[in-house]
């Protein structure tokens, strides 16, 4: 475990439940897919959408970079964490093989891309016209971004590194 997160545990899940654990990554999964619709048809080069390709290999690069750099030094290495991603690192990377300040880094991956692709499809879709089901597709991804804030509250309000987690969506307020 990283050094910075030792002496920092708090009560928290030993091991959280499959289902939550495949109800999360499915959100994710479907808010990539959904974005990967809506880049699909701003940017293509002889029939081929770029944007899109471009978008899973980021999706992907991120996702190995992110259980090394951030997964394989965290208290749940080998459990199963509200992602499980623990286990996956585990199986995957060596333990404290990455670089902590690089996978904060890369988490800015869940923060950034969300509002940029939800513009940049939100200007395509007025400029373009496009069918209804893009502007559903458009809400979709704008709904589902936003039910994430609580899903992900709720995995770290039970994580054990919480108070050290420099990601973490449920620290508690200190007074001073």
């Amino acid at each position: 475990m990283y050094k910075c997160y030792q002496d920092k545990i708090v009560p928290g899940a030993e091991s959280f439940s499959l289902a939550w654990v495949i109800g999360e990554n499915l959100l994710h999964l479907t808010m990539w897919v959904l974005a990967g619709y809506l880049i699909w048809p701003i940017w293509t080069l002889f029939g081929f959408p770029l944007l899109t390709i471009i978008w899973a290999v980021l999706v992907v690069l991120v996702q190995i970079l992110l259980k090394k750099h951030n997964c394989s030094g965290c208290y749940y290495y080998g459990k199963m964490c509200h992602l499980g991603w623990g286990k996956i690192s585990s199986a995957t990377f060596k333990q404290n093989s990455g670089d902590l300040n690089v996978g904060m880094k890369l988490s800015l991956f869940y923060i950034i891309p969300p509002p940029v692709i939800f513009v940049t499809a939100l200007i395509f879709a007025i400029i373009k016209s496009p069918v209804w089901v893009y502007w559903f597709v458009l809400v979709l991804f704008l709904i589902l971004n936003i039910a994430s804030f609580p899903v992900r509250k709720k995995g770290c309000s039970l994580c054990a590194i919480r108070e050290a987690c420099p990601g973490s969506a449920a620290k508690s307020k200190k007074t001073t």
